[in-house]
């Protein structure tokens, strides 16, 4: 079996402190050992390990992604006033869309993310086209296959069945069930998706609390955030029966949305009774702060989800709403969110960085087999960023700095980008 050493300046595993001039020994696909160079055990001294500059870290992991739309970049170069705006001018371009160009936007758009130090996707498939990129660059994650716009009709006459024939294709990589959001398919609907993610023993990933008018249409039938469905609106139940005089988080509980399988991107729109509910019922949250400025939304309650005791995860959404698929650009916004929410602990950064690794791979499910930490057995996930600490805490470094600095990304042992 071939071994590799890296190392460099300061090695950081996440689950145990920052290394100073540390070292990790690869052997094929899985990590061997975590250490000081200096301590190196004897059956690697003869392999090459040149010190790097810089800050290695587990692959992160983004957990929450569109890679689908990486051609959508001039809606996401838009500004917008609402979810609503913004819903519009995407569908636009959603609808001329030549299906044949999904599979090489997906394609660039998972090799842009890897050259940021991503090695990890929670990756939302919309249409089937796009499935597979992740696998196609070496990349690890599931690929959520998004079931969207069925109300109860539409779901019986033949949504069901394509949604099941879907699930069931054959593929070498892992799936998962995404019920898109709980204003955008009917109680009934998302029930038995959750119930089919259980029998299969598959996660679950949704949006949430992304829109502003999006609790309206759970307590009293608002069908504001359904304006891009036209006519249609008036075919889902919520708007048939005037609501459900619910809060967002008390309806997506009520129809199952809400369980330990499950994890919910954006979560913005929630009060404090919403957010104590997903941590009562093991829900996750992913936080998207790029993509929520560009949308023209409210900022999300970061500092109020760590105080709270939630393990947040971090995503960088699609290039239709945010200017990169640079993970790291994110944590640099919600270090600034947190801190100007008044979160003043010291521990921000460290939380920060366990966000967009261990805390990607707990949203998923993945953390059972080692990802997002660096630990001796557990996958050859790596990244490198040319980041100059200077004697500042490591941690704060690579959140303020790490934004376009990744020089290497090793996932499963082989070289993604750089070069060993």
């Amino acid at each position: 079996m071939t071994s590799e050493v890296y190392a460099a300046d300061w090695v950081l595993p996440v689950v145990s402190p920052p290394i100073r001039a540390g070292a990790v020994v690869v052997d094929g696909d899985r990590v061997a050992w975590v250490g000081s160079l200096d301590e190196l055990p004897e059956r690697w001294q003869g392999v090459d390990a040149r010190r790097r500059r810089g800050i290695l870290t587990p692959g992160l992991v983004n957990a929450h992604t569109h890679l689908q739309y990486t051609g959508f970049d001039e809606v996401g170069a838009g500004a917008y006033d609402s979810f609503e705006d913004w819903s519009d001018a995407f569908g636009r371009v959603y609808d001329v869309v030549d299906p044949a160009s999904w599979w090489p936007a997906a394609l660039a758009g998972a090799r842009e993310a890897v050259a940021s130090g991503t090695t990890v996707f929670a990756e939302i498939v919309t249409d089937d086209e796009a499935r597979g990129a992740l696998g196609a660059v070496g990349a690890g994650g599931i690929e959520y296959l998004e079931a969207i716009g069925q109300f109860e009709r539409a779901w019986a006459e033949g949504g069901r069945a394509d949604y099941l024939a879907w699930l069931d294709a054959e593929t070498a990589f892992r799936r998962g069930v995404s019920p898109h959001a709980a204003y955008s398919l009917d109680g009934s609907v998302i029930r038995e998706l959750i119930e089919i993610a259980r029998k299969r023993g598959l996660r679950l990933h949704s949006h949430l609390g992304e829109s502003s008018v999006e609790a309206e249409l759970y307590r009293h039938g608002d069908r504001r955030v359904l304006a891009a469905y036209g006519d249609l609106r008036d075919e889902f139940e919520l708007v048939r029966t005037g609501g459900a005089g619910d809060t967002t988080g008390g309806y997506a509980d009520s129809v199952g949305l809400l369980c330990e399988t499950m994890h919910v991107a954006h979560a913005i729109y929630l009060d404090r009774d919403d957010r104590d509910l997903l941590l009562r019922r093991g829900t996750r949250v992913v936080l998207c702060p790029r993509s929520n400025a560009v949308i023209g939304l409210d900022e999300a309650p970061v500092a109020a989800y760590l105080r709270e005791g939630h393990d947040i995860a971090v995503g960088t959404d699609s290039r239709a709403s945010s200017p990169s698929l640079d993970l790291l650009a994110d944590v640099r916004e919600l270090h600034r969110i947190a801190r100007s929410q008044g979160y003043g602990d010291a521990d921000l950064s460290r939380r920060l960085v366990r966000a967009a690794t261990l805390g990607g791979a707990r949203a998923m499910g993945l953390d059972a087999g080692g990802y997002g930490v660096l630990a001796p057995g557990g996958p050859a996930d790596l990244a490198l960023f040319d980041v100059d600490v200077n004697g500042h805490d490591v941690e704060e470094a690579l959140v303020l700095a790490g934004a376009g600095s990744c020089v290497l990304a090793v996932c499963a042992g082989a070289v993604l980008h750089g070069s060993a």
